[in-house]
């Protein structure tokens, strides 16, 4: 039997599945078919192409590339030449860009087609790709590669901040090594696996979808076009494809066993892990019911951008889905990225609400360019080894030691998958010139997913009815924040309220709207 060297680095885990896995197929999209042989020979192309522009290795550079084979590759082939890839969202504002492009230090940002338009500032050059790259290979012997070291960076995430600018995340290779040694275990995983690349490379989930995939050998089908904002184009796409395992934000999930429901659509999954938000019980009972054959295993994930992607994992039972507890049922910890519940007072009881703390190889460096805040966030304990990082979520764990996930301490929040600090966009909207005050809270909505409802105090001479209100705000915070923090319903106010503190009294707003 072939023994095959523990990889390194993430680069190491495409060489890997290359030999192992030479003509399956890797990749898919619209007119692209790589085997993995493909695939390793076109990020060793590219590689060597950003060799030649001068990236070296510890160099952070920018993708700004469309959803598809790109990000991949693009990513991959970054990390081959030793740089961490943060990526650009095409859908960003440009003043959201430049700033991080000015936060992270970039000198460079890989763009293809959809992101030639993306303003990144003075001194920072592009470079283009295309769907030529996609056809070029090279077999770059390992020796003549930059060394990559297994504590260097892979990838840098912005997140958003309470302050109003949103704060980078550097991951190492030895991070989602972690991940992968810890997470891949737990799966009943075939020998036929496809995975839709369900989210784009801006959300952490990619790095699961994309490095988890590859490691196994699955064939990764790229989800482009329409399909990644109508369900309907989405559930055609599954349907065509056949998938064995799917990864998904639970509201969109949601839109989906509807649809593939309503339409009798047959996709037959025998996996679906949960991410980024409460579990719908109900979605899952309708996708249950219009299928043919056992239902698929269901699991829910949950995770941090600063202890990369996925933490806990717990498989969801035919009771646990008829029980619906709305304190959701995440799990346990890995065996080296322990999970544990403090209060003030130290370990938590079973049963005790406290804060939910992460430790072990999964635990990131800390934020880029910010030794406060990762001193505040990254800590140590008195009765556990090494550092450890406090989420701000609010967890419980059962008899039986599985953890529930409770709430928030803070006013971070999270909207279809993202986590969303709503300081970011209440100073986001007290920019604007017509606006002398407002506040942003989450509302629950009647089909039971959260929204975002921005209370504002307009000027005197901006009185429109709401509705005008709401599309002149978002209109205007179009051009600073990302499409999941505009808020969806605007309520204007004379004055918002105050806590004893002086401080906005969010839960005053939210009572208003019955919350």
């Amino acid at each position: 039997m072939t023994t095959h060297p523990r990889p390194d680095s993430l680069s190491d885990v495409l060489r890997v599945s290359a030999r192992r896995h030479a003509e399956r197929t890797a990749l898919v999209d619209v007119g692209v078919r790589l085997t993995y042989r493909d695939l390793d020979g076109c990020v060793d192309a590219l590689a060597a192409r950003f060799r030649r522009a001068g990236v070296r290795p510890g160099d952070r550079v920018g993708l700004h590339v469309a959803r598809g084979p790109l990000a991949l590759v693009g990513s991959a082939a970054l990390m081959r030449a030793g740089a961490a890839y943060l990526p650009l969202d095409v859908a960003q504002p440009a003043a959201r860009l430049r700033y991080i492009a000015e936060d992270s230090g970039l000198r460079l940002v890989v763009c293809d087609e959809a992101g030639s338009r993306g303003e990144f500032g003075a001194g920072v050059s592009r470079l283009t790709v295309d769907a030529d790259d996609l056809g070029r290979r090279a077999s770059t012997d390992p020796d003549d590669e930059p060394a990559i070291l297994t504590g260097s960076g892979a990838y840098v995430m912005y997140t958003s901040g309470s302050t109003g600018a949103p704060k980078g995340v550097e991951v190492t290779h030895a991070n989602v090594l972690a991940l992968l040694d810890d997470a891949l275990p737990l799966f009943s995983l075939g020998p036929d696996e496809v995975w839709p690349l369900q989210h784009g490379h801006g959300f952490d989930i990619s790095v699961w979808e994309m490095w988890a995939g590859i490691a196994v050998g699955a064939t990764l089908v790229a989800v482009t076009g329409p399909a990644t904002e109508d369900v309907e184009q989405l559930a055609e796409l599954l349907a065509r494809h056949r998938p064995t395992r799917l990864h998904i934000v639970p509201s969109v999930f949601r839109h989906l066993a509807e649809v593939v429901a309503e339409d009798d659509v047959r996709i037959p999954l025998r996996n679906v892990t949960f991410c980024g938000e409460a579990v719908n019980y109900q979605a899952m009972r309708t996708w249950a019911d219009s299928q043919p054959g056992p239902a698929p295993q269901w699991f829910n994930s949950y995770g941090i951008t600063e202890t990369t992607v996925y933490n806990t994992l717990a498989e969801l039972s035919a009771a646990d889905i008829a029980r619906a507890d709305p304190a959701t049922l995440i799990g346990a910890g890995y065996p080296s990225s322990p999970v544990v519940v403090r209060t003030d007072d130290g370990p938590a009881a079973a049963g005790a609400v406290g804060e939910i703390y992460i430790g072990g190889r999964q635990v990131s460096p800390g934020y880029l360019g910010r030794p406060e805040l990762t001193a505040q966030r990254f800590v140590s304990l008195p009765d556990q080894p090494g550092i450890w990082y406090r989420t701000g979520d609010l967890g419980r764990t059962d008899p039986d030691g599985r953890l529930r996930y409770v709430g928030r301490i803070d006013e971070q929040v999270k909207i279809r998958g993202f986590r969303v600090e709503l300081g970011e966009i209440d100073v986001a909207m007290r920019g604007i010139e017509w606006i002398r005050d407002a506040a942003c809270v989450v509302h629950t909505s009647a089909l039971g997913e959260p929204m975002l409802v921005a209370f504002v105090v307009p000027a005197q001479d901006a009185q429109p009815a709401p509705q005008a209100l709401l599309a002149r705000l978002r209109a205007e915070l179009a051009a600073r924040l990302p499409a999941h923090m505009l808020p969806n319903l605007v309520v204007p106010v004379p004055v918002l309220p105050l806590n004893a503190n002086g401080k906005t009294n969010r839960r005053a707003l939210a009572a208003e709207l019955g919350g």
